[in-house]
């Protein structure tokens, strides 16, 4: 756009709130939620052509086209900002992702859909994040890290390299990086280095992940990256630290992370002493975003832990677009800012009735009122489970001799990413080592699903308490591949088999038969289905699983990260087999 083209756009809008020319659309009789002044005051709001014109008295804008909205006693607030979400893990597709997102009050959302870069490449990317565009929904995409590394020397498919990460940094609609490893900065890893040296120099920003790194090696790290965010922060210490290094604290609430009251209960009247601090997801499941909430739910967790209202308000909105370097774009109610905007009737409930993105209304009444329909899915995303069927015993486990033996135990617990090494006796059945679910000891494998490699990796895992059946998913962060946990093999192989069978999905078996499923046959891991029955189906899942006795909540996600062998924890598999962590190597599953 040329000066004089940007210079008469500007003129527009001025233009407006000098009373020569009408607002498309006037909010009338709210009260305005403030976010750079800390107060609640009654202003209309004026928009035109997308943009906020005029907050206060906006009656001289109203002409005969003019769609004036009474919000009459309700809250008007930015729109909220989601910081550090991997919508690919949403099981919904983008079409339905967004729109129940919006229901929830998320009108901007920084993603990297890694999930899809590591399927499907940057092509993959490409038309997602199009997808998610025509709901109406602001995706600030950054490009996916994890996609790039995967999971280091294991399962790297080579599907998205340091030249497609450099290429998709140079998208117009390309914010910054995601997931920057600071302990690779802190170990002068050269690819890490470039990257985030390009995004400087291309004025862009980067967002960190600093699990475990503190004193002189975060310090060092800053020193390579300087400003970025930490959405691993789990206690007031970590928080606090890495806030007094000027880092923004993107406080995590979701399916595999709950760190927000953890985290807001130790200083709850001195939230602003952490800094800029905002809100993220990370990974969430569609019957928890469906039913909890998504970015208004994390206000509201931080609300009830003692947060003063508008303190949360303000870190979901203007704190996150500082974050991001648009708050002369998005992130409060003032002239020339975008009109992103919610109305509520309490703001310590946040129910959100009207959702405003870029002066469209998108939500009215609490429900999505765009008519759009989802695209058609070309086959690099619909044909992506390069299995064939699995024969009866694949998952049988020989014993290495005679007599009792002794393996490695995957440990798992609920509501985190992080794994315990253990270890247990085992007695052998005819030569073979079975699950105990005695002892909650379950079977797990994982097996590549994308190169026809016929790599597996099997060993043991406790922590999930089921009794009897398997459970069977193609969802699982930096590989995607297929993984099964079960307490016998039969119902293993049969889980297993319905995954690929269906292209993807979330699969319970029970004796002998597939007794509940989540089908998801886009790129193996998102649903085709609206977003309701996304979440009533893995809500039927869930429940049979807990029947089964799973004392895991999310025991699919919790899962998909104890096959994740490059980060959170101690011992991990993957289709090489089991991982120690620590020394990122791979290690026997029985013992000596």
């Amino acid at each position: 756009m040329s000066i004089n083209d940007l210079r008469k756009e500007k003129h527009a809008l001025m233009d407006v709130v000098l009373g020569k020319a009408h607002a498309d659309r006037v909010l009338s009789g709210g009260k305005v939620v403030n976010v750079h002044t800390m107060e609640v005051y009654k202003a209309d709001i004026a928009i035109k052509n997308g943009r906020i014109v005029l907050v206060g008295d906006a009656s001289h804008t109203i002409g005969p086209d003019t769609d004036v909205i009474d919000v009459t006693g309700r809250f008007l607030l930015p729109g909220l900002i989601e910081t550090h979400m991997h919508a690919g893990g949403s099981q919904l597709s983008m079409t339905e992702f967004g729109k129940l997102a919006l229901m929830h009050g998320t009108v901007s959302l920084v993603t990297d859909i890694y999930e899809i870069g590591i399927i499907s490449g940057k092509e993959g990317l490409r038309f997602c994040l199009d997808e998610l565009k025509q709901t109406g929904i602001k995706p600030l995409f950054v490009v996916p890290m994890p996609a790039f590394h995967q999971n280091e020397k294991f399962e790297n498919l080579g599907t998205f390299t340091l030249e497609d990460a450099l290429e998709t940094l140079s998208w117009p609609d390309c914010y910054g990086l995601n997931e920057v490893d600071l302990s690779k900065l802190y170990r002068r890893d050269e690819d890490e280095e470039t990257l985030v040296l390009e995004a400087e120099r291309q004025n862009k920003v980067t967002i960190g992940h600093a699990a475990a790194l503190s004193g002189k090696e975060l310090q060092s790290a800053l020193n390579f990256l300087s400003l970025t965010g930490d959405h691993e922060c789990t206690t007031w210490e970590d928080a606090n630290e890495k806030a007094r290094l000027g880092m923004t604290i993107q406080l995590r609430e979701g399916s595999v992370g709950s760190d927000i009251a953890r985290v807001v209960s130790v200083k709850p009247d001195s939230m602003n002493t952490i800094g800029d601090f905002a809100f993220c997801t990370d990974e969430i499941a569609p019957d928890l975003m469906m039913n909890a909430g998504h970015m208004d739910e994390k206000l509201r967790i931080a609300i009830r832990g003692g947060v003063d209202p508008i303190l949360a308000i303000r870190a979901g909105t203007l704190n996150a677009a500082r974050m991001m370097r648009l708050d002369h774009e998005i992130g409060s109610l003032t002239p020339g800012k975008r009109a992103d905007i919610l109305t509520v009737d309490d703001l310590r409930e946040l129910n959100v009735d009207i959702a405003i993105a870029n002066g469209e209304v998108l939500v009215r009444g609490g429900r999505y009122i765009k008519e759009i329909t989802a695209p058609f899915y070309p086959a690099f995303l619909s044909d992506s489970i390069r299995l064939d069927p699995l024969p009866e015993n694949y998952f049988k486990i020989e014993a290495p001799g005679k007599g009792p033996v002794t393996v490695r135990v995957i440990e798992a617990r609920d509501g985190s990413l992080f794994s315990k090494a253990g270890q247990a006796v085992m007695h052998p059945v005819d030569g073979w080592v079975e699950a105990d679910e005695s002892r909650d000891i379950l079977k797990v494998a994982q097996l590549d699903r994308h190169q026809r490699s016929g790599r597996m990796g099997t060993g043991f895992i406790k922590g999930f308490g089921m009794k009897g059946g398997a459970i069977a998913s193609s969802y699982n962060p930096c590989s995607e591949n297929l993984s099964v946990m079960g307490s016998n093999d039969r119902d293993m192989v049969i889980a297993a088999n319905h995954v690929i069978e269906k292209k993807g999905g979330f699969v319970v078996a029970r004796d002998g038969k597939v007794v509940c499923a989540l089908e998801t046959p886009i790129a193996g891991i998102l649903s085709e289905l609206p977003f309701a029955e996304v979440a009533k189906k893995l809500e039927e899942v869930h429940g049979v699983v807990r029947e089964m006795g799973c004392i895991i909540e999310n025991p699919f996600h919790i899962l998909a990260f104890m096959v994740f062998p490059a980060h959170f924890g101690e011992l991990k598999l993957c289709t090489y087999g089991l991982i120690d962590v620590g020394n990122a190597k791979v290690v026997d599953l029985f013992l000596p």
